[in-house]
């Protein structure tokens, strides 16, 4: 079994040892899973970030991942505490939209609330639900426990899903908003390649940018648009930041051809 987890705790503090420590408390030995650490340099308290960071990273885990994510800034308020089962995964974390890019592109086979009256036990802490809820959740799932023994059926439109940022049409192209920053500089935008199937030319604050292929096709310094490793459009300058740059430019994708 594979416990993949995403937090914005970071790893300076022992907050993330402490809530693999408590799952492996609830297990046999012969139970133990084997942890995968996707991050945890979410930026504190940016759920979507964290929700791009998950969509990036699911669909490369085996069938059976148990996904942890913790990105909660309102733990110990009335949020619900959320377990979602696809085809192939199951996702554990609150419900405040950082399963926004699962819910809109994963057929969802179930939704579940967990009752914190069944999985919390004393003491426990209103600021930790990672230690004191979620991870006695993912323990019970690890054994195979009935679900509804813990916890109580959603409907998926009970769900909070954010508004996502999405590409609009005009008359001779598309405007391509940006929706992530990794750590290099590279801005992320909206566009997936699947929807090019023209001739185009990428314009950034109005200004024609090379697309290329790959990063080294270009020159250093040179700003430069290409496809990135998941396939969306990207703002990128050679061995630099498209970010420092550029700060989030407005980028439009021109149709040269029918």
């Amino acid at each position: 079994m594979v416990v993949a987890l995403l937090t914005d705790f970071g790893t300076k503090d022992h907050y993330i040892g402490v809530v693999k420590g408590k799952i492996l408390c609830g297990l046999d030995p012969s139970q133990y899973p084997v942890f995968v650490d996707i991050t945890h340099e979410i930026p504190p308290q940016d759920v979507l970030k964290g929700a791009l960071a998950l969509f990036f990273a699911y669909k490369y885990f085996p069938k059976g991942t148990i996904f942890l994510c913790v990105v909660d800034p309102g733990v110990g308020t009335e949020r619900k505490a959320i377990i979602l089962q696809t085809e192939e995964h199951t996702f554990v974390g609150p419900d405040n939209g950082l399963f926004s890019f699962i819910i809109k592109n994963e057929p969802i086979k179930a939704c579940f609330e967990i009752d914190k009256e069944k999985v919390l036990e004393p003491p426990y802490s209103s600021t930790f639900h990672a230690r004191d809820l979620f991870a006695p959740a993912v323990a019970r799932l690890i054994k195979g426990e009935d679900l509804r023994s813990f916890t109580k059926e959603l409907s998926k439109d009970e769900l909070v899903v954010f508004p996502l940022p999405e590409v609009v049409e005009t008359e001779d192209g598309l405007l391509v908003p940006v929706i992530d920053v990794d750590r290099f500089g590279n801005l992320i935008t909206a566009l997936h390649q699947s929807t090019c199937k023209r001739k185009f030319k990428v314009l950034v604050n109005d200004k024609e940018v090379p697309f290329v292929p790959s990063y080294g096709y270009a020159e250093k310094g040179k700003l430069i648009a290409l496809f990135g490793s998941e396939g969306f459009l990207e703002i990128a300058v050679r061995e630099g930041s498209a970010y420092e740059r550029l700060g989030i430019p407005k980028v439009k994708i021109v149709w040269i051809s029918k």
